[in-house]
């Protein structure tokens, strides 16, 4: 049975994902509008973001004050024990990306990371993954560079792609 009393740290998780909700809309409104967009612009998202925040906060706040969600987690026995090797995957594969992106480019750094990512899940297949990370993030890539025009971060693979397309590089 819940608690019918006010659940202190419940409630201060509620107001600050209200808070963070209020955070986000209002940076939301700093974004300059651009006339190219007519009808969804660069805000839709931030705003969309901002209002589920604060409806979630509000929710959380709500559950707070009636006595919180956290006593049902001491139902719980057992909990699993922590895979620190998973931890250091992810890890390894944010760093990863950090440090080749830029020497690289946007596929090489992100494959690497999505490789680091499937062994952190227990993915054993290595060279599935990295065949498949490339070839998902050649597509991120080029959709983002030829639809929506915006450069990510070519690098050699890119590079070798486009001019094996017979296109110039930029």
């Amino acid at each position: 049975m819940p608690p019918s009393r006010l659940s202190g740290p419940d409630l201060a998780v509620g107001l600050c994902v209200l808070l963070l909700g209020a955070v986000v809309l209002w940076q939301a409104t700093a974004i300059p509008d651009s006339p190219i967009y007519a009808q969804v612009g660069p805000k839709a998202v931030p705003y969309a973001v901002g209002a589920g925040l604060l409806a979630l906060g509000a929710g959380l706040t709500l559950s707070g004050l009636r006595g919180g969600w956290s006593w049902t987690l001491e139902e719980v026995r057992e909990a699993p024990p922590r895979n620190l090797r998973a931890f250091l995957l992810l890890l390894a594969g944010l760093l990863v990306n950090l440090v080749l992106i830029v020497p690289l480019g946007f596929s090489l750094a992100a494959a690497g990371q999505f490789v680091l990512v499937a062994a952190a899940f227990g993915s054993r297949r290595t060279l599935r993954d990295a065949g498949l990370a490339l070839v998902l993030c050649l597509a991120v890539w080029f959709g983002f560079v030829e639809l929506l025009g915006v450069n990510i971060g070519a690098g050699l693979l890119e590079e070798a792609v486009l001019l094996a397309l017979g296109q110039e590089p930029a």
